[in-house]
C-alpha cells in the first residue's frame, strides 16, 4: 500500500514542470517517505530533490538534501539495513560529486569543509571502483579559484586521459563533458579551439538539454571580457532566441547583451529577476548578477539621466520615489558584488572574484570607449 502511494507521489511529480511546483511535490513526496520509513524512497526523493534543486531551482538549497542522502546512505549500509546496489552506490557519489559543486555557491563554507568532502569523494571512487574523471574536473575547477593554474592543468590531462578508459563515470553526459572542454580552451586562451569543441552542443544532438545555452552564454560574456562587441551581438542574438522556449533560459544571464543592444529588456529584466536573485542562497549567482546589473547600468549612465525604476525592498539602495541616478546605482551594486568576490577570494587565499570582475569592467569599457570615438 504505502509502495503504490509513494509511486504515485513520483508519477505526480515527474509530469510537473521543472521548478517550483516540480520543487514542492518532491518536497512532499520526501516528507512522506520519511513518515513511511521507506529506505529506498528516502534515498530516491532525496536525489531527485537535490537534481531538482541543483539544476532548476537555488543549487545551495541542495546542500541540506545532499548532506540527508550521505548521512542516510552511510548510516544504513554500516548497521547492515542496506545493501549497496549499483543504483543506490551511483546516487551517492553523485551528491558527493554536487556537494563539491554546491561549494562554490556558498563563501561562508570553510576550505578544511571541501577537502574532507574532496577526500570522502576520492575514497568512495576508489570502494567502488568508480572512473576518476568527475573528481578531476572538480579539482581542475577549484585550483582555478585558489590561482594553482599549472596544477589545475595537471588535473585536466587526467581529465582528458580518464575520458579514454571504459570506466563508469560518476557524469557520463555527453554535453557536459563537451562543455568542459569548450571551457578548458578558454581557459588556455584558444578562441578557435573552444568555437570547434562547442560546434556539437549546438548542432541538432546536444547531448544534454542544459549545454547549449550555458556554452552560448559562456561566449557572450566571454567576448565581453575580451571587448569584442560583435562577439556579444552574435552569441547574445543567439541566447535572446531561446529566451521564450528554453527551460534553462534565464533573462538576467543576457544583461551583458542588453548593456549594448536592448536597455530598456536589462532594466525591465532587473526589475522582474531581482526579488528571485535576493532570495536564493547561491551567492554566487547573486555575484553574477549584481556585476552584470552594475555593468548595464554603467552603460544607462552614458545616455540616461536619473530613471524610475521598481527595485526590492530589501536593497540597501531602495528609494521609496524609486528615483535612481544610474552612474551612483551602477556603484552600489558593484559594490555589493565586490563585497561577495572579496569573501570568495578570502577563503580560496586567491583574487579570482575580484580578477573576473575587473576583466568585465575593463572590457565593458573598451567597447564603449570605441563606441563613442
Amino acid at each position: 500500500m504505502a509502495e503504490s502511494e509513494l509511486q504515485r507521489m513520483f508519477n505526480h511529480y515527474v509530469a510537473l514542470p521543472h521548478g517550483a511546483e516540480r520543487i514542492r511535490a518532491k518536497q512532499e513526496a520526501l516528507k512522506r517517505s520519511d513518515e513511511l520509513d521507506d529506505l529506498g524512497w528516502r534515498l530516491a526523493n532525496r536525489r531527485n530533490l537535490a537534481l531538482e534543486e541543483f539544476f532548476h531551482g537555488d543549487k545551495a538549497k541542495a546542500l541540506p538534501v545532499i548532506a540527508e542522502y550521505i548521512e542516510i546512505f552511510e548510516r544504513n549500509l554500516a548497521n547492515g539495513r542496506m545493501v549497496p546496489t549499483e543504483n543506490r552506490v551511483e546516487g551517492y557519489l553523485r551528491m558527493l560529486d554536487m556537494a563539491l559543486e554546491v561549494f562554490e555557491t556558498l563563501p561562508q563554507l570553510p576550505m578544511e569543509q571541501w577537502r574532507k568532502m574532496e577526500e570522502k569523494y576520492w575514497s568512495a571512487m576508489q570502494r567502488y571502483r568508480y572512473g576518476k574523471a568527475d573528481y578531476f574536473q572538480k579539482k581542475f575547477n577549484q585550483l582555478l579559484c585558489e590561482g594553482s593554474v599549472q596544477e589545475a592543468e595537471e588535473f585536466y590531462r587526467m581529465w582528458e586521459e580518464e575520458q579514454q578508459t571504459n570506466h563508469d563515470q560518476v557524469v557520463d553526459c555527453e554535453g557536459c563533458i563537451q562543455y568542459f572542454r569548450v571551457r578548458h580552451a578558454l581557459v588556455q586562451n584558444d578562441w578557435d579551439g573552444a568555437v570547434k569543441e562547442a560546434q556539437p552542443l549546438l548542432g541538432d544532438d546536444p547531448g544534454c538539454s542544459q549545454q547549449p545555452w550555458r556554452v552560448l552564454h559562456l561566449f557572450m560574456t566571454e567576448s565581453r571580457d575580451r571587448g569584442s562587441r560583435s562577439g556579444v551581438k552574435e552569441y547574445g542574438k543567439k541566447l535572446r532566441m531561446r529566451l521564450d522556449w528554453d527551460e534553462n533560459a534565464d533573462a538576467m544571464e543576457l544583461l551583458a547583451y542588453d548593456a549594448l543592444f536592448d536597455l530598456p529588456h536589462g532594466l525591465k529584466a532587473i526589475e522582474s529577476s531581482l526579488e528571485r536573485v535576493l532570495g536564493k542562497w547561491d551567492h554566487l549567482q547573486r555575484w553574477r548578477n549584481f556585476l552584470e546589473t552594475s555593468l548595464l547600468l554603467q552603460q544607462a549612465a552614458c545616455v540616461q539621466e536619473p530613471f524610475s525604476l521598481t527595485l526590492p525592498k530589501q536593497l540597501g539602495c531602495y528609494r521609496e520615489d524609486g528615483q535612481y541616478d544610474p552612474a551612483e546605482l551602477s556603484q552600489w551594486f558593484y559594490e555589493e558584488a565586490l563585497k561577495i568576490a572579496q569573501k570568495f577570494d578570502e577563503r580560496n587565499g586567491f583574487p579570482y572574484y575580484q580578477n573576473a570582475m575587473e576583466k568585465a569592467r575593463a572590457g565593458m569599457k573598451q567597447m564603449t570607449d570605441k563606441r563613442q570615438k
